[in-house]
This record gives C-alpha cells, structure tokens and sequence, in this order.
C-alpha cells in the first residue's frame, strides 16, 4: 500500500509541478498557439485527479492505526493539512 501511497504522491505533485512549468512554457507562445498548446496539456489534468485519489485512499488505509493518537502528532496533522490544501487545490483546476 506504501507503494501506491508514493505512486499517487508522483502522480498529484509531479502534475502540479508539471503544470508550473508548461505555464511558463505557454506564456512565451504566440497568441494563436496558446490556445491549442493549453487544450493538448488538459489531459495532464485527469492524472493529477488520478493520482490524488490513490493518495488520498491508499493514505486512509496507511492511517488505520493512527486515528486514535492523531491529536499527539502534530507533525501528521501537519501532513493531512498539506493533502487538504492539494486537494482543494486541485480541485480549482
């Protein structure tokens, strides 16, 4: 489950990331290129939702022992914050 936990992580933050720098790329283009250079990155979109789902539920599984002491580990608080924030931001793309 480990595995598909850092599979997932790849998939959502490597979009991200991706997405960072093809809008850089994107913004140097002509305006009659841009449009259709935006439309063939798109499909990026759907494995950034891919993967944020596998994230989100192999690290649901991973949690199982740790729900009950969750409020005396501030750092693991931390890490769910960090995936509601991915996950809210993916959301808006």
């Amino acid at each position: 489950m480990l595995i598909f936990h850092f599979i997932g992580l790849a998939m959502g933050v490597g979009t991200s990331i991706g997405f960072l720098f093809l809008g850089i790329k994107g913004s140097k283009l002509d305006k009659e290129e841009a449009p259709k250079f935006a439309i063939n990155t798109l499909s990026m979109g759907t494995m950034g939702h891919i993967g944020l789902a596998l994230l989100i539920v192999s690290g649901g599984y991973l949690m199982t022992p740790y729900w009950r002491i969750l409020p005396a580990k501030p750092v693991l608080i931390a890490k769910l914050a960090l995936v509601l924030i991915l996950t809210i931001r993916g959301g808006q793309a």
